[in-house]
């Protein structure tokens, strides 16, 4: 069990009293770090502020197919989650897993942020603030990366229908012409006073002479 001793060797709380302390270690608990022990996972809801007291643990993300170690807490003081004292939405962002055996304290993040007003309001304000003007950013990014693929895929599926369809236009404009032609000669054959008799002469002899060959 973590004892009013264990914290005073660690440097983030110099500035704080006695009584704060204490305060601190009401609301938290102890928890012990074993070698490749999951502490947290990426993505899940940063409910807790978790402090390093002793041992060591490495925070890696999940990259591609693989996970990368994105960072190592090995020196006492060193924190990590607790978001969501100020952001509802916050999480984890990376897994922690041990590496030394250890010790951390482990905070509630709403116990957290009443302390965090409690002790330090001013700080407290502009650390949600901070966190609104982050999130806010971050959602219009997001936003606006989304506009920019659906845009980009809309320009993609219009190409696609867009060609077939030009190509549909010239099909029918070139059957068209072929149409013109073969009405213009039906009516200059009428205007000479071709037969039915002549006519059909011509197109046996048009059949037995086969399609038209390029010239090499």
């Amino acid at each position: 069990m973590l004892a009013l001793a264990d914290l005073r060797t660690v440097p983030l709380f110099d500035g704080l009293s006695d009584a704060q302390l204490a305060e601190l270690l009401a609301v938290g608990d102890e928890v012990t770090v074993r070698p490749g022990e999951v502490l947290f996972h990426e993505g899940d809801r940063a409910d807790h502020w978790w402090v390093l007291v002793d041992g060591s643990l490495d925070l890696s993300r999940h990259i591609g197919r693989e996970d990368v170690t994105v960072g190592r807490m090995d020196v006492p003081g060193r924190w990590a989650g607790g978001f969501r004292a100020w952001d509802e939405h916050g999480a984890y962002l990376a897994t922690a897993r041990g590496v030394a055996d250890g010790r951390m304290l482990r905070v509630p993040a709403e116990r957290l942020r009443d302390l965090s007003d409690a002790w330090f309001p001013f700080a407290a304000h502009l650390v949600a603030g901070l966190y609104g003007t982050a999130r806010s950013i971050e959602a219009t990014a997001r936003q606006r990366s989304g506009l920019v693929t659906l845009g980009t895929l809309a320009a993609g599926l219009a190409h696609e229908i867009n060609n077939p369809a030009a190509a549909s236009a010239r099909s029918a404009a070139e059957l068209e012409n072929a149409c013109d032609g073969l009405l213009e000669a039906l009516r200059h054959m009428a205007v000479r006073g071709l037969t039915a008799e002549a006519f059909e002469s011509l197109d046996s002899l048009r059949r037995s002479l086969g399609p038209p060959t390029a010239l090499a």
